[in-house]
C-alpha cells in the first residue's frame, strides 16, 4: 500500500515539528511527502519539509484570497457572483476581502483543498498512491500515527474532536477512490454559488467545520465518515506566525499549544500508545470512547467503571476466541 502525506497551505514551525513528523508519520506509514502551499515572505523553501518532499505544488499568496477563488472559477469556465456568499455569516470565508468580509482566514484552507484536487488530477499523482493523508505542518507527532491497516479504505477518516459543530478540517485520511470527493468540498462556492446561497441562508453562524459537514451531507459522503483518536496537536513557537489561535504557552515544552482541547485528546492517546506496535483495533475504539466519556463530563467514578467494563469485555472476547480455537483443534 503506497501512501502520500500532503501538507496543506504552508510549512510553518518546521524547526519544532519536522523530526517527529518524519519519525511518527512518514516513517511509521512509509509515506511519501507532498506540499501544497502558498508562496509568501514567510515560507522558507530551505526547511526540511521542502527538502524531503517528493512533490511541491505552490500558489502565490494574494492580498485578497477572493482573487484565488476568482481564478478557480475562471480556469474551469464558470461564472457567477460567488462573493454574495459573504452575506452568509459568520467566519467560514475569512481571508476574502470586500463588503461583508468575514473574520479569520478559513477561506485559505477551502481554496487549497480545491487547488490540491486540481494538482493531483493534473499531475497524475492520484493514480500512484492508495491512501492520502491531508494535514498541516505545525502538528506535533509525539506518538505514532495509527497504522492505516486499521482504517477501512472505503471510509473517510477524521480525528475525533475539534469539530465546532461540524467536522475538523485539520487532518483526514482517504483512499484514492474518495480523496477527490473530499477535496471537492469547495467546488460549489465557485461553480454553484446561487444554489449554495439558497441552501445555506437559513443559518448565520457558519464556520469551516460546519461548512465541511454540510457539504459532506450534500455530496452524500457523510455516512462514510469515521473517526479515530487524535495522536498529534498543533503548536507555535515564540514569535511564530498564526492566523487564528495564539494558544497557551507551555513552560515544560517551551512552545505554545494552540488548542488545549486538542492537546488533552493527544494526552489520552499517549497513555495507551507509545510505539507503532501498541496499536490495535481495540485501542482505536477504547481511546475514542475514553475521550467521549471525558468530554461529556461524566462523574469520574462512573467513567472509570465504564472503561473497566470495556477492558473486561475485550478480555472476555479473547478468552472465548481461544476457547473456540481449542474446541476446533480437538475436533
Amino acid at each position: 500500500m503506497k501512501t502520500l502525506t500532503i501538507v496543506l497551505c504552508e510549512t510553518r514551525e518546521s524547526e519544532l515539528t519536522f523530526d517527529l513528523f518524519k519519525k511518527n508519520l512518514l516513517e511509521v506509514l512509509q509515506s511519501d511527502l507532498a506540499l501544497c502551499v502558498a508562496i509568501n515572505k514567510r515560507e522558507n523553501v530551505e526547511n526540511p519539509f521542502y527538502k524531503n518532499a517528493k512533490y511541491v505544488w505552490t500558489y502565490e499568496e494574494p492580498e485578497d484570497w477572493g482573487e484565488a477563488f476568482d481564478y478557480a472559477q475562471q480556469i474551469n469556465g464558470y461564472s457567477g457572483n460567488w462573493r454574495k456568499l459573504l452575506k452568509i455569516k459568520d467566519q467560514w470565508l475569512g481571508g476574502v476581502k470586500g463588503k461583508d468580509e468575514h473574520p479569520g482566514s478559513a477561506s485559505i484552507v477551502l481554496f487549497f483543498r480545491w487547488f490540491l484536487k486540481e494538482s493531483l488530477l493534473n499531475s497524475k499523482v492520484l493514480n500512484k498512491y492508495d491512501r492520502f493523508i491531508v494535514t498541516r505542518s505545525d502538528f506535533m507527532h509525539r506518538i505514532p500515527h495509527i497504522p492505516l491497516d486499521y482504517l477501512k479504505k472505503d471510509k473517510i477518516w477524521i480525528p475525533y474532536g475539534e469539530d465546532y459543530g461540524g467536522y475538523t478540517d485539520r487532518h483526514f485520511v482517504a483512499h484514492r477512490d474518495l480523496v477527490i470527493k473530499v477535496l471537492s468540498v469547495t467546488d460549489d462556492i465557485m461553480y454553484n454559488p446561487d444554489k449554495l446561497y439558497s441552501k445555506m441562508s437559513y443559518f448565520s453562524r457558519w464556520n469551516p467545520e460546519r461548512f465541511t459537514k454540510f457539504q459532506f451531507k450534500q455530496m452524500n459522503i457523510k455516512s462514510i465518515i469515521r473517526r479515530y483518536p487524535y495522536t498529534m496537536y498543533a503548536v507555535r513557537s515564540k514569535g511564530g506566525h498564526t492566523r487564528w489561535a495564539k494558544g497557551q504557552y507551555d513552560e515544560e515544552h517551551g512552545y505554545y499549544i494552540k488548542y488545549p482541547s486538542e492537546y488533552k485528546r493527544f494526552q489520552i492517546a499517549s497513555k495507551y500508545v507509545n510505539k507503532k506496535e501498541d496499536w490495535n483495533k481495540f485501542k482505536l475504539y477504547l481511546i475514542i470512547t475514553i475521550v467521549f466519556l471525558t468530554e461529556i463530563n461524566l462523574k469520574n467514578t462512573f467513567r472509570i467503571i465504564l472503561i473497566q467494563i470495556l477492558i473486561k469485555l475485550k478480555i472476555k472476547n479473547l478468552i472465548l476466541k481461544l476457547r473456540n480455537i481449542s474446541i476446533k483443534n480437538r475436533s
